[in-house]
């Protein structure tokens, strides 16, 4: 960083500093109404916006694995058993909200077996998607 990116943000750094600490002090005077001399504090909550769920997901076959294996090298993933195998509830905490289910694609196919079931290769481009 060259050296007048470096004095620019600095001086950011400090003029914001100064401002957070007037802007308390003022919130503390502006509070501080009661006849006891008690001084309210005035904590302001910042948001973070959480990432879009996943919907969908992708990555390459790997000679002798299976999908399912490589979807949990890829994702945290959630199954179930059945009868026929187990099969996919959630992956990244996405469980579709009983509406929608998890599918998986082989080479942009829907595939007629279970992930477990489902040998890659190398060639092969899987894809799960939320429908």
């Amino acid at each position: 960083m060259s050296r007048v990116a470096q004095r620019t943000k600095k001086t950011l750094l400090s003029a914001v500093a100064l401002l957070v600490i007037a802007g308390g002090g003022a919130g503390l005077w502006l509070h501080n109404d009661s006849p006891s001399n008690k001084s309210t504090v005035v904590s302001s909550q910042s948001t973070v916006a959480k990432p879009a769920p996943t919907t969908q997901i992708s990555y390459k076959g790997e000679n002798g694995q299976n999908a399912l294996v490589l979807l949990k090298k890829h994702a945290q993933v959630q199954t179930k058993s059945s009868s026929i195998g187990d099969y996919v509830t959630s992956i990244n905490g996405n469980d579709g909200g009983g509406s929608k289910y998890w599918i998986f694609y082989v080479n942009g196919q829907e595939s007629q077996v279970g992930a477990s079931a489902y040998v890659t290769k190398n060639s092969d481009q899987i894809e799960w998607k939320l429908q």
